[in-house]
């Protein structure tokens, strides 16, 4: 194998695991995601924080939003975020 050849395997291969570790952190290449967060604060206007992601917009049925509430949140494929609501407690 020459030379050229090894440098060109290895660029293709840095260049393949860029682009899907990129893929994976994006969105609109994922898609849409669930996953139960950490209400950190409760802002004016309708959203939360959790888990270090501002401005969550709240489900209308989520009326008492609650720092260290354990929440539902989804992620559409365009990267908005939604909290759905609180898990029920036991």
């Amino acid at each position: 194998m020459t030379s050229a050849h090894h440098i060109n395997r290895a660029l293709t291969a840095a260049l393949q695991g860029a682009a899907k570790r990129a893929g994976e952190q994006a969105p609109s290449v994922r898609g849409a995601d669930w996953r139960l967060a950490t209400v950190t604060a409760v802002n004016a206007g309708g959203t939360v924080d959790a888990d270090g992601i501002p401005g969550i917009r709240r489900l209308k049925s989520y009326t008492a939003p609650a720092v260290a509430d354990v929440i539902v949140i989804s992620q559409s494929s365009s990267g908005n975020w939604i909290a759905i609501g609180p898990l029920a407690t036991t």
